[in-house]
């Protein structure tokens, strides 16, 4: 009966350290860079990761909803940086990360002080979701988005008493969602050129290489 007792102590105890851990395992490594750790943070789901890499990994996702932990797909609602990290002297990039992981804890606050910031950060998410836009390689997440977008805009201008948009008899909605199709359709027009043009500069540096060789 003692052995029990003192062995689900144990346990308990390694429980609570392992849900108290503020730095990573010594032996583990990022699953998503499979290096070391830069900037270890964990996540509300108990998974360590390069904070770097954590958020470029949010940045191939939607611009409106948390990142899905790649371990385990749980949203990601709250970044824990090494303690350590605070403590000690940073340079410019690991002051970066972490400003940027603190940036992405208040968008994803939640309440009050979550909405503000989302209002706040208005600007990034619209320049996040064009970025998708024109990247031809995106899901079809930003388009839902920015369709979303426009009917929330056709909202608030019928709420408004201003009327100085022709409508040609389809109504202001259709005339916001069409708008916004056909600038997804010119954002990815834009995108497709730019990775063109991309492309072929690719191909003359490496022609030119060979020449050289």
């Amino acid at each position: 009966m003692e052995t029990d007792d003192t062995g689900r102590k144990m346990e308990d105890e390694l429980g609570g350290n392992k849900r108290l851990s503020e730095t990573p395992p010594d032996d583990d490594c990022c699953p998503i860079c499979f290096g070391p750790f830069t900037v270890p943070c964990r996540s509300n789901c108990g998974h360590w990761y390069c904070g770097s890499c954590i958020l470029q990994f949010w940045n191939y996702s939607s611009a409106s909803k948390p990142c899905g932990c790649p371990m385990c797909t749980c949203m990601i609602v709250n970044l824990m940086p090494e303690a350590s990290l605070e403590q000690q002297p940073q340079n410019q990039e690991v002051a970066e990360v972490l400003k940027s992981v603190r940036r992405y804890n208040l968008l994803f606050l939640g309440g009050a002080r979550g909405f503000i910031q989302k209002v706040r950060e208005l600007p990034f998410f619209i320049k996040r979701i064009f970025q998708g836009l024109m990247d031809p390689d995106t899901n079809d997440t930003y388009i839902a988005e920015i369709r979303l977008f426009a009917m929330l805009l056709s909202i608030i201008y019928r709420a408004t008493p201003l009327d100085f948009i022709p409508t040609g008899g389809i109504g202001i909605g259709r005339v916001f969602d069409c708008s916004a199709i056909i600038l997804i359709l010119i954002l990815r027009l834009v995108g497709i050129y730019r990775r063109r043009r991309l492309m072929q500069r690719v191909r003359r540096l490496a022609a030119m290489e060979l020449l050289q060789e």
